[in-house]
């Protein structure tokens, strides 16, 4: 039946099915089940685990939409799909070695900058207060903010992950590409992470957890800028200074505890 479905293009709606099954909260199985199977459909396709009638790379075309449709289960669904979202997201981000992980090698920068400017950065943004009680049951304004927090800490976490994790490939692909987009998810991060709120102390320590990496990566220090005559490291530091200025002496400190 799924071998049916996506040879005749049918793949949006198959998504938008599962979507809306992990998504509800009345039957809670329900819900895993599709969220199972939405984060198994291009692990599938992309390791030929199926004999599903496909052009080579096929499954590039449907990873972000599919990741998409997770996200949107992360940022509105109930507090368990929700969770069970972002263990998906993770695995189709960052698996490497397993059946169900992809073959990173055939995955353009292109494709990662839309899944990063398209899936991943909207998970920060705060949601609408209106739409988050509902998402969650209905709960207590108290709780439903806690959860709130805790998905764009969940976020944060996972966006930093995905850079330092596929970084020296996309270097690789794009050393041009790669400081523009570093330094536009720099500035959505630390803008994020400076407004009072019950996120900001797990969104501060996924950006200090990025900025201490890159800090200590000798190729990362090698990096030139899109600013002129300026290092992407001083770039870097040039866009969090002015908004968290005592970042930069907590991160020397832990690089070298005498300075």
């Amino acid at each position: 039946e799924l071998s049916r479905l996506l040879s005749m293009q049918h793949f949006p709606e198959l998504l938008s099915t599962l979507k809306a099954f992990a998504s509800q909260n009345s039957t809670p199985p329900a819900a895993a089940a599709a969220l199972g199977q939405l984060s198994s459909l291009v692990p599938q396709m992309a390791r030929g685990a199926r004999n599903l009638p496909q052009k080579s790379g096929q499954w590039q075309s449907l990873w972000v939409p599919t990741l998409h449709a997770l996200a949107d289960v992360a940022r509105q669904g109930s507090q368990k799909s929700s969770a069970q979202a972002f263990v998906y997201l993770q695995r189709l981000l960052l698996e490497q070695g397993t059946e169900l992980s992809l073959p990173w090698e055939e995955v353009e920068f292109s494709v990662w900058k839309e899944c990063m400017e398209q899936v991943l950065l909207p998970l920060l943004q705060k949601p609408a207060a209106a739409v988050d009680s509902e998402a969650v049951g209905s709960p207590t304004p108290s709780t439903s903010a806690d959860w709130a927090a805790a998905r764009r800490a969940s976020a944060a976490q996972l966006i930093c992950r995905v850079v330092l994790t596929h970084m020296p490939d996309w270097l690789r692909r794009a050393p041009s590409g790669f400081p523009i987009l570093f330094l536009r998810l720099l500035h959505i991060l630390v803008s994020e992470a400076a407004e009072p709120g019950e996120s900001q102390e797990g969104l501060q320590e996924s950006l200090k957890n990025l900025l201490l990496v890159v800090s200590a990566d000798p190729v990362f220090l090698e990096l030139g800028s899109p600013n002129q005559g300026e290092s992407l490291l001083q770039s870097s530091w040039a866009v969090v200074d002015p908004i968290l200025p005592a970042l930069r002496r907590e991160i020397a400190l832990i690089l070298d505890p005498s300075a």
